[in-house]
């Protein structure tokens, strides 16, 4: 009986080790799978305080937030390295991903924002202060540069600060003296699908926001500012661009609070507050070779205050390309103040450097002015200045109340042929 009893535990001591061992090996084997590597290399490569962070790395759809890559909103540390890691993180996730900038100072270089994007759509929660660093000769291009993404959008209370007054000294364009393109404070290249909510932008140390060669555009409850004397800071410029939406947004600048430029069509813009600036402008057109029609642009319910020029269209002389403007829509605008509320320049000439004097070849034609009032700060309300190897045609202005200084109103036509107009400007046009 003893031996029998001996001989069971000697059995059951075998069964116990090598039950461990394959036990063993099957955790080795799995630990040396592929899966468990890419999982091993994910969590060694997380920055610091990102361990909650591997599974939205490992391409999963979730929230990225810019303090799990290396970013401190101290207002003195170089933080472009940690948002473009951030960014290409949010970029490989499937979904609808989102990076959150939460509140804080952050200062940050150049980055280039590249697409196309794994997931569905790309949200932006800025919250924070962006700034934008001083030092010129870290630029290339542009400062935020977001191109060839399907779905973005950038929405919240933050502050985009291109601390452009730091800058400005350099540019000597309004001088006469080296007429630099300094850095855009964003930059929308090849974008399908664009929202920009809510944000503020200030003191760019050029463009604010360019939009270009994009399609089904939002910009809404956006605040723009900039001195009145600052160089170039444009609030917001469209090129190339179809289906754009601009509404309930404050600009005041140092240039065009809205330009549109070349190749844009189907946009409207409503209930715009704009001053001080240049006002709100198509163009300037046609200084370039083969630029494109613009289409199918409304500016409505928006108001003017202070600002050198209200509703204006800008063409180059002796431009290389002719090419055509038409559906232009004003109506319901509100001007205080402005010096040149109602403006066609086809003689436009910035600075006086313009190379070359011939007639502009950019035709203009059914343009729509209608319910345009309030005060200007100059007797010239309306000035249609158009080309004489292309004269404007049906250029329709009716239900303009514009009330100028000492109540005297100058009418000015050059090379137009009026359709609907009020009875003073057919008046003044009859030999235009």
């Amino acid at each position: 009986m003893m031996y029998l009893k001996s001989v069971i535990l000697l059995f059951l001591l075998v069964c116990t080790v090598n039950f461990q061992e394959a036990d063993s090996k099957k955790s080795a084997k799995t630990e040396d799978s592929p899966a468990a590597s890419a999982d091993s290399a994910a969590s060694a490569e997380a920055p610091a305080g990102a361990a909650g962070a591997n599974s939205t790395k490992a391409g999963a759809a979730g929230t990225f937030n810019i303090e799990d890559f290396g970013v401190v909103g101290d207002g003195k540390t170089d933080n472009a390295p940690g948002f473009l890691k951030a960014w290409k993180a949010a970029c490989a996730a499937t979904g609808n991903p989102t990076i959150v900038i939460s509140k804080g100072d952050y200062l940050l270089g150049p980055v280039i924002f590249e697409g196309p994007c794994k997931g569905d759509h790309i949200t932006i929660q800025l919250d924070g202060n962006l700034l934008g660093s001083t030092n010129l000769g870290s630029y290339k291009e542009n400062w935020l540069q977001f191109q060839h993404i399907n779905g973005l959008t950038i929405t919240g209370t933050g502050t985009v600060d291109g601390q452009g007054a730091k800058t400005w000294p350099e540019n000597k364009c309004k001088s006469g003296g080296a007429c630099k393109v300094f850095p855009m404070s964003m930059v929308f290249a090849f974008i399908e699908g664009l929202t920009v909510h809510g944000i503020t932008s200030v003191n760019s140390k050029y463009f604010h926001m360019n939009v270009f060669s994009s399609k089904n555009v939002e910009l809404s409850s956006l605040t723009i500012t900039a001195p009145e004397d600052s160089p170039n800071t444009d609030g917001i410029h469209l090129g190339d661009n179809t289906n754009v939406t601009i509404t309930d947004v404050t600009i005041g600048t140092g240039d065009d609070c809205i330009s549109v430029g070349p190749g844009t069509s189907k946009v409207s813009i409503t209930k715009v507050k704009c001053g001080p600036g240049h006002g709100i402008s198509i163009g300037s057109l046609g200084r370039y070779a083969n630029e494109k029609d613009v289409t199918d642009i409304t500016v409505k319910s928006c108001t003017l205050t202070r600002t050198t020029n209200g509703l204006r269209i800008k063409t180059y002389q002796s431009n290389p390309t002719p090419l055509e403007v038409s559906g232009i829509h004003y109506e319901d605008i509100t001007m205080d103040h402005v010096t040149y509320p109602i403006i066609i320049d086809q003689q436009y000439c910035p600075n006086g450097k313009c190379g070359g004097t011939g007639e502009s070849t950019v035709k203009i034609v059914d343009v729509t002015y209608k319910g345009i009032k309030g005060t200007s700060a100059d007797p010239n309300t309306v000035v249609l200045k158009c080309s004489a190897k292309n004269p404007c045609e049906q250029i329709d202005v009716s239900g303009i109340q514009i009330t100028a200084p000492a109540g005297t109103s100058n009418i000015t036509c050059v090379n137009t042929k009026l359709g609907t107009a009020d009875a003073s400007i057919k008046s003044a046009c009859s030999d235009a």
